[in-house]
């Protein structure tokens, strides 16, 4: 235990700390090094060291009293992590190793040097003889004269050494991977919340969290930099055993802990490549997969149901209005009719605000209120990221881009209307699957403010702020107006781990109280943490380069719109902070294409193919028929539009819809199809003596109906909203 010993010489992957090392966890293998061996002032070395040895000299439960001595001394180290001990008050030892571990508290580390040994340097030179002990040479915590100082240093072959024989205690290993811990009050405190500042260890930060992560220990200061000591299991699918990984001297920005985003390249790079880094043959693990995202149980514990009729099953999708139901499903009724369908469409479970005789349900008395927490729980359970969006318009619109690029990554949904954004948000949500990864999320609309109430319950993670309060904004709304619907999402956020994602607007970035970073891109701002330079107009493309700090990285897309580079930015900004590298984020940007939403293909029966699942509004159904009537077909071919919901219901869908009735009279489509309950307005403005309209309410009506209908050389547009269930239909006739 005493040593870490190499296997082989493996190539490092692509990191941005001094120093690392990557070792297994019971032989101590050396997996992965980068200047190993380098002098190093580590932030964390001291806290666990004082850790170890408090669990071995004491009795956790031991109560101590803080002398003046350690208050006293806390004036000295003024800015320094601290629980605010005070002079009198007693704790237990296990508080002041949970405050060391989780918060890097130095008054609990003075207080267990005075308890353990009469001092601050006599524990300095205690720490330093155990690292010596263990066979961390180069390690120092004392000075010549065995003095405490703030200039220790070790190096990263040492501190696997220390960071292994401490995760064999078991007290230990089980502090260091707990995400949150609270000491209780007494005569002189409150209570103390602690949250632990390894955020591979703390849901609170997704961006950083890594799911098999069990420790250890987080630090910084300014001259050591970022600093991490890390265990890890294998992820599930993954081979290989425990490893351990230190990383030291990582850049700490507004844009990210580089440190973290290090560990996981490691981590991952390593259980990637475990066989063949470690010499080890091992077989690849057989984790049961899941049937559901969640069960009956635990949904009931989330939403506080105690009123049900149905057992403990997996839940594997949810669904509600004219989404599609899917095995496992939770469908979501607003009334008996509702229910029975959904039911006999193959639903598992029915949650509604009455029970229905012979269902399987659960009952809520608010069903708008279950639906919101509904979507907080799937976002959790899921791990979900949630990316908002204020005001997407034709001149900035990055959501097709972010789609684009998170795409390449993990599966997404999105929120597609602009006109009723909260529902379409819920459907976005609850759309979601156990292999989502992601919701990409409209939050402002026309109609009412409900900013703050969608970025609360999207559970927002990283916010993108597009209305620049100096230029102009698709609502025509006043620079405090604009201000104050983007403190209302700034408020309706997450605030651990947060983002905001800000262009151009200077009066949102010196709100001192909100408590998310704030990131700023600009295209002529150099003052922007991403900006814009030499950029260089053509007629079709665009080349500039990326600025973020002193890195640049060079760009280019297909547009002659300036304003674009406003959506590569952000685009690129939020990829950083998911933690995409650079160069995949670049190459999503240059091989992006503002489309229409349409695509047109003919298949092999000499169909004409027309889709379009991701635009909305009026407009886009007039250019979507006219794709259609201009399509070239034989003369015995026929033109037929399918339609579905578009724009996320409501009364502006259905008047969209009669709109259309009146166009489809006038046009040369020869059969109208519509699906659902809302397109089925089309029926009341479209000339039905002159014109073939249909309407189906339900999936299997319609599928048997095009089989036996559509015929080779027919043109034939499939119109509606990808949460409709007109996409599956599409690939299933066509």
């Amino acid at each position: 235990m005493s040593e870490v010993r190499a296997v082989q010489k493996t190539d490092m992957p692509e990191i941005n700390a001094q120093a690392a090392i990557v070792v297994t966890q019971n032989e101590g293998k050396i997996l992965l090094e980068k200047n190993a061996k380098k002098k190093m002032y580590p932030a964390f070395m001291t806290k666990i060291l004082a850790s170890i040895i408090a669990l071995e000299k004491c009795n956790p439960a031991d109560s101590l009293t803080i002398p003046k001595s350690v208050v006293e001394e806390m004036k000295r180290w003024k800015g320094s992590a601290s629980l605010g001990l005070v002079e009198g008050e007693r704790v237990t030892v296990l508080d002041l190793i949970y405050a060391m571990m989780l918060t890097s508290a130095n008054d609990a580390m003075f207080a267990l040097g005075e308890f353990i040994c009469g001092g601050k340097d006599k524990f300095a030179q205690l720490m330093q003889q155990k690292a010596h002990s263990l066979g961390a040479q180069d390690t120092f915590l004392a000075d010549k004269n065995g003095k405490f100082t703030s200039e220790q240093y070790s190096n990263a072959y040492d501190l696997a050494i220390i960071c292994r024989y401490c995760m064999n205690n078991r007290m230990f290993r089980k502090i260091a991977a707990t995400e949150s811990y609270t000491i209780p009050a007494n005569d002189k405190s409150p209570e103390r919340p602690l949250s632990n500042s390894n955020l591979l260890v703390n849901s609170s930060y997704k961006r950083y969290r890594y799911p098999t992560a069990i420790g250890i220990k987080s630090g910084y200061t300014v001259r050591s930099k970022s600093c991490l000591a890390c265990s890890a299991l294998p992820p599930k699918g993954k081979s290989g055993e425990e490893i351990m990984a230190i990383v030291l001297g990582a850049e700490l920005t507004k844009q990210m802990k580089y440190v973290f985003y290090d560990a996981i390249t490691l981590l991952d790079f390593t259980f990637d490549n475990f066989e063949q880094l470690s010499g080890i043959k091992t077989e690849s693990a057989q984790q049961p997969e899941e049937e559901g995202m969640f069960t009956v149980d635990e949904l009931c514990s989330a939403l506080n149901i105690t009123q049900r009729n149905c057992p403990d099953t997996q839940i594997t999708s949810v669904a509600f209005g004219k989404q599609k139901i899917k095995k496992g499903c939770l469908y979501i009724a607003e009334d008996e009719t509702s229910a029975k369908a959904a039911y006999n469409a193959g639903a598992s479970v029915i949650l509604s605000q009455k029970p229905t005789a012979g269902i399987p349900c659960l009952v809520t008395p608010d069903l708008n209120a279950a639906k919101d927490a509904l979507a907080r729980f799937i976002k959790i359970k899921l791990g979900l990221w949630s990316v908002a969006v204020m005001d997407t318009h034709d001149k900035l619109n990055p959501m097709n881009m972010i789609c684009s690029m998170l795409g390449d990554r993990m599966k997404t949904v999105r929120c597609t209307s602009l006109e009723d954004n909260y529902n379409s948000m819920l459907k976005a949500m609850l759309s979601a699957t156990k292999d989502t990864g992601a919701a990409v999320i409209s939050v402002s609309t026309e109609a009412d403010k409900n900013a703050e109430r969608i970025a609360r319950v999207s559970g927002t993670d990283i916010a993108i702020l597009l209305s620049a309060a100096s230029s102009a904004n698709p609502r025509g709304l006043s620079k405090q107006e604009l201000l104050d619907e983007k403190l209302g999402i700034c408020s309706g956020m997450s605030e651990a781990g947060a983002a905001i994602i800000n262009i151009d607007d200077k009066n949102l970035a010196g709100i001192f109280s909100i408590q998310q970073d704030i990131i700023t891109i600009g295209v002529d701002n150099k003052m922007a943490d991403y900006y814009a330079d030499s950029i260089d107009i053509r007629e079709d493309k665009i080349s500039f380069d990326i600025v973020n700090g002193a890195n640049i990285y060079h760009a280019e897309m297909y547009t002659d719109e300036k304003h674009g580079i406003y959506q590569a930015l952000s685009t690129f900004a939020l990829g950083e902070i998911m933690g995409i590298p650079a160069k995949n984020i670049l190459s999503s940007i240059e091989h992006y294409r503002k489309t229409s939403g349409l695509s047109t293909v003919k298949n092999g029966q000499r169909i004409t193919v027309i889709s379009d699942f991701d635009s909305t509004g009026s407009e886009s159904v007039a250019v979507a028929l006219k794709e259609l009537c201009s399509a070239y077909i034989p003369a015995e071919a026929r033109r037929i539009a399918i339609f579905s919901e578009i724009a996320g219901g409501g009364e502006h869908e259905k008047e969209l819809f009669r709109r259309v009735g009146a166009v489809i009279s006038k046009s040369s489509v020869d059969i109208t199809v519509c699906y659902g309950e809302t397109a089925a307005n089309i029926a009341q403005t479209a000339d039905l003596k002159s014109k073939s309209v249909i309407v189906f309410r339900t999936e299997q009506a319609l599928l048997e109906y095009l089989s036996l209908n559509i015929r080779p050389n027919d043109a034939v547009l499939f119109k509606g909203s990808h949460d409709s269930g007109l996409p599956d239909i599409m690939a299933e006739i066509t």
